[in-house]
């Protein structure tokens, strides 16, 4: 049987053991730092969970104990050749999978119609305020890092994030044109081969 999938955090968590060893505590901090915890849910529990999933697994290994003070033992963990192994292999599955999203928005999107005109409006407008102000400044800060000497292929997921909420935007802003002008109806009902009961036609005889 094949070993299950590696989470997202389990596998962000191995990403940071590729520049070296590291204890739980560290990861989390260089996660943070990275802005890891856009892509992943990154609790110090989560990490935690994660490194003696990975243990168990033979993915990672214990390569120091320490203590300082007063402090708990801190266990210091190195990526193994089966975790880099396993690392390659997840991250080519990430990219080339086309997974089906499960998200919210498009959930609310096929109830809103239940909702009157105005109501369905003003929750898009408040939607699409809370997006402008998320990514306000995010690109002039992605470009400064570029211009400071990152590589752009280390932003390539911000940029993605960036470009599929500006196309979000986008999609909000016609449809609230639409609803304005009248050409999307919030009043026209379904035609008739979307009534509740099938025509007589395509029902099936005994």
């Amino acid at each position: 049987m094949p070993a299950p999938a590696l989470s997202p955090a389990a596998t962000l968590v191995l990403s940071t053991l590729r520049d070296g060893p590291s204890h739980p505590y560290e990861m989390l901090a260089t996660l943070r730092r990275r802005r890891d915890d856009r892509l992943a849910r990154l609790t110090p529990g989560a990490v935690y969970h994660a490194v003696d999933r990975l243990e168990r697994d033979g993915l990672v290994e214990p390569v120091a104990v320490d203590r300082e003070g007063n402090r708990p033992e801190r266990t210091t963990y190195a990526v193994t050749d089966a975790g880099l192994a396993a690392l390659a292999r997840r991250t080519r599955e990430l990219v080339r999978e086309v997974v089906p999203e499960h998200l919210p928005f498009p959930v609310g999107l096929a109830l809103v119609h239940h909702l009157g005109r105005d109501d369905a409006a003003a929750l898009l407008h408040e939607r699409r305020d809370a997006l402008v102000a998320a990514v306000a400044g995010v690109r002039e800060h992605l470009d400064g890092l570029v211009s400071r000497g990152l590589p752009r292929r280390y932003l390539l997921d911000a940029t993605f994030q960036l470009d599929r909420t500006d196309a979000e935007i986008a999609w909000i802003d016609a449809t609230l044109a639409d609803l304005a002008s009248g050409a999307l109806s919030w009043t026209e009902q379904p035609g008739p081969s979307f009534r509740a009961s099938a025509p007589a036609s395509t029902q099936e005889t005994p």
